[in-house]
């Protein structure tokens, strides 16, 4: 694999880059981004994991999340962050994907700062999150600002669709104080938490976004689907929907050969 850089945009947005090629796809990492610390060895495992889902020998940069936010954290302010970031440090018009609560941001992105993408990719994500997926995210927020971490890392024990990887979760959750020891600050994370509750992308904004959209998750998916998939394809003026029949959020694990196949045909 190709060696990986990590380091800071803006002095405060860690980032993880894979590869020289000018032309790299950025990708703004899901909701792990800011509920584990940003240490240089989580990013270069999250770019190890993105590198399994992508083409062969695809640079691409990963752009997490700031873990002390000074201004007020909404979905409007990190995708003013990432627009910046394109236009001072990347490419523009940029090939931008957003993995999960990443996506959200990224349709933000695309829609108040239309210049800044050139194709979009929406993975295991939406413009908005799905009824169940909001009540997911009310007992999130009500874990994180108790201090139970252990009760908010076990909401994710059930989001695979094969049985025994969320039992092999469940069996790393019993090593509770490790994983704990990892994650980021917990003012942090509810702020991140409680900016998904104020998102409020409209039909209007969906319109607003000119780049080549690709929709791609699990028909099943515990936070996007519900019709909220469909809905952003529906909004986005030539977006390419694939929705992969009874898989669940994690899709991108469980059927990253296929994930891979679609990423690849639409860059």
């Amino acid at each position: 694999m190709s060696s990986i850089e990590t380091g800071l945009f803006l002095g405060r947005i860690p980032f993880a880059k894979v590869g020289r090629r000018p032309e790299s796809l950025i990708v703004i990492n899901g909701g792990q981004g800011f509920m584990m610390k940003p240490e240089p060895s989580r990013l270069e495992k999250d770019a190890r994991r993105l590198k399994r889902i992508l083409p062969p020998d695809m640079s691409f940069v990963l752009i997490s999340y700031d873990p002390d936010p000074k201004d007020d954290v909404s979905l409007r302010n990190m995708a003013r962050d990432i627009s910046e970031i394109i236009d001072t440090n990347l490419n523009k018009p940029a090939r931008l994907m957003g993995i999960s609560y990443g996506g959200v941001v990224a349709t933000n992105v695309a829609a108040h700062y239309p210049d800044s993408v050139e194709k979009l990719i929406l993975l295991a994500s939406a413009h908005g999150l799905s009824a169940d997926g909001k009540k997911r995210l009310h007992r999130q927020i009500q874990f994180a600002k108790d201090e139970q971490f252990h009760a908010l890392l076990e909401e994710f024990a059930t989001v695979f669709r094969r049985p025994w990887l969320n039992l092999l979760l469940r069996f790393r959750l019993m090593f509770k104080r490790r994983l704990i020891a990892r994650m980021g600050a917990q003012s942090s994370i509810v702020r991140y938490l409680e900016a998904m509750l104020h998102n409020n992308v409209t039909n209007e904004d969906l319109r607003n976004i000119s780049a080549r959209t690709l929709i791609l998750g699990g028909e099943r998916d515990q936070f996007f689907s519900s019709g909220m998939m469909e809905a952003a394809a529906s909004g986005i003026g030539g977006a390419k929907l694939m929705v992969l029949a009874e898989e669940t959020h994690m899709a991108p694990v469980e059927r990253a050969s296929d994930v891979r196949k679609h990423i690849q045909e639409f860059i």
